[in-house]
């Protein structure tokens, strides 16, 4: 009988400043004989970001609490009868997707419906929350929710052809990968699951544009800006690993975009400890 066994790299999760976090299962990157118990505490010796919490069983959740925007380096303890193994990650709380009158509201009105229901008093006029206009951020929120990649085989002009639905082994579980002949797909198994973070978005496009680059296309990339942009980068990094120029067409190079690859590039030298894994 032995300690936990860190079986996997715990991968860097992003969240947005009052959004709710949904259960990331940290038992899965362990290995145990017997039972284990987690606890979680930021590298310096601070706890957990306010409005996250570490269960015993080793679900991280929560909503990052207001002013909480910032990069934590967590430790993440996990402890058998024999002993305890520890493993470190990076925890990135982004700006809030909701703008400060909107949520200033929403929480004044949260707070009169929860004092309402406490002293059984008729809820609140809902009226005018269900009437206002939607924001462009929340329509953006929506697509992250529902993101989804296609990659164009750009110079072959056959229609798409019926859904073939392929293994990629670095994607996420939480996607379905389709092979239609002059493209390549990418879709969430369930819109609205608990489980899918922005780092299974990132790992499914790095896979899909792999996929592509095998195949030696010249790429036309369509979806969410955040996973054309990883997609992009994936494409560059091989092609200077395996000293090949294959293109993506019909895409406006960005200074995000430029700024991820070098990260990517740095990472894979050893120059910096750690990487965005997605993004900005």
């Amino acid at each position: 009988m032995a300690a936990p066994r860190l079986i996997n790299p715990i991968p860097q999760q992003v969240i947005n400043e009052l959004a709710g976090f949904h259960p990331f299962e940290l038992q899965s990157f362990f290995e145990s004989e017997t039972p284990m118990r987690f606890s979680a505490e930021q590298t310096n010796g601070e706890p957990l970001p306010k409005g996250m919490i570490c269960t015993g069983n080793g679900s991280l959740t929560g909503i990052p609490a207001k002013d909480t925007v910032g990069t934590y380096q967590i430790r993440v303890i996990a402890k058998n009868e024999v002993g305890e193994t520890a493993a470190e990650f990076n925890l990135i709380i982004r700006e809030s997707l909701v703008n400060a009158e909107t949520g200033t509201a929403l929480e004044e009105l949260k707070a009169q419906i929860w004092q309402a229901a406490d002293k059984n008093l008729p809820i609140p006029d809902l009226s005018e929350l269900l009437n206002r206009d939607i924001t462009p951020i929340e329509i953006y929120y929506l697509l992250e929710r529902w993101a989804m990649l296609k990659i164009w085989d750009a110079f072959n002009l056959e229609t798409p052809g019926p859904l073939n639905e392929i293994t990629l082994q670095e994607a996420s579980k939480h996607y379905a990968i389709y092979d239609r002949g002059s493209c390549l797909v990418a879709v969430p198994r369930d819109l609205y699951s608990y489980e899918r973070t922005t780092e299974d978005a990132f790992r499914t496009a790095r896979a899909l544009a792999k996929e592509a680059f095998s195949r030696g296309w010249t790429m036309d990339l369509v979806g969410l800006d955040k996973l054309t942009r990883v997609a992009w980068a994936e494409v560059q990094r091989l092609n200077q690993i395996y000293g090949r120029n294959l293109e993506v067409v019909n895409y406006n190079v960005s200074d995000r975009d430029v700024r991820l690859f070098n990260e990517i590039m740095r990472h894979e030298a050893g120059i910096t400890p750690g990487l965005e894994s997605g993004a900005e």
